[in-house]
């Protein structure tokens, strides 16, 4: 009986070791063998590509801020009624329709509270910008095809950067009153007033809650005569606010370190 029981006592305190496997690799292997893999620094590209990569960033960037600058309007020309279309179809994908839109929403919420005709919250605001864009697509429609053609007036914003800061920006404002004719004279932007007027008549028709009738639709033309009137501000003056300084802050953020 010795014998089993001594067999016994060995065997258990044996059992911890077959347990175990093959020993734990060394403390100090593991980091060394590491540091073989993750010790080499990453290459860097050389400063000749670094200098392309920023040049490039800043190319985009300026790209997406500066977008196309409007032409003087000393490079007027009259356009035919494709051409009128051809502005129609710009002016639908353009930023400043969806611009627009946004404005009149955040008008119009501002001005009348929440609309009962919508959800609450942001799908509500959501549904209310939709109806919005699409009254300034049919905006579009009118003022810068339908009625032009028309009227045989030309739907563009012409920048005018010889006059002095005060004319330039009377200049601008009245660009939503007067406008050029096929022929090269100004005249009575009929247009933009008429067009307006169309198009926010129709959107009597789609639009929930609206107040409808004659007065409800001068003070929307007058709004967004108002709006547009901003708008040909910033096409006045941002190619030279671009110049002075974006370029300048751009430059100067871009610039690589040494």
């Amino acid at each position: 009986m010795r014998i089993p029981i001594v067999a016994f006592l060995v065997m258990m305190g044996t059992r911890p070791c077959f347990g175990q496997g093959s020993p734990p690799v060394e403390p100090e292997s593991a980091p060394q063998q590491k540091m073989c893999v993750e010790g080499t620094p990453p290459t860097m590209p050389p400063p000749g590509r670094m200098q392309h990569m920023t040049d490039l960033a800043k190319k985009q960037i300026d790209r997406a801020i500066t977008g196309r600058t409007l032409p003087p309007v000393q490079e007027w020309q009259p356009l035919s009624a494709h051409e009128k279309f051809q502005v129609f179809l710009k002016y639908t994908y353009s930023p400043r329709t969806f611009a627009n839109a946004a404005i009149d929403t955040l008008a119009d919420e501002a001005r009348h509270g929440r609309n009962v005709e919508y959800e609450r919250s942001w799908m509500g605001l959501g549904q209310h910008y939709g109806v919005h864009l699409a009254t300034s697509e049919t905006d579009v429609f009118f003022e810068r095809f339908l009625v032009p053609t028309l009227l045989k007036q030309d739907p563009r914003y012409f920048r005018n950067p010889g006059l002095p800061f005060m004319k330039r920006a009377l200049y601008s404002v009245s660009r939503v009153l007067i406008t050029h004719n096929d022929k090269g004279g100004e005249t009575i932007n009929a247009s933009r007033i008429l067009g307006g007027t169309a198009s926010q008549a129709l959107a009597d028709l789609y639009v929930p809650g609206m107040n409808q009738g004659m007065r409800p639709i001068a003070n929307r033309v007058a709004f967004d005569a108002a709006r547009d009137a901003s708008m040909n501000l910033v096409h006045e003056f941002w190619p030279d606010i671009r110049r002075k300084v974006v370029h300048q802050w751009l430059h100067i953020s871009l610039r690589p370190e040494n």
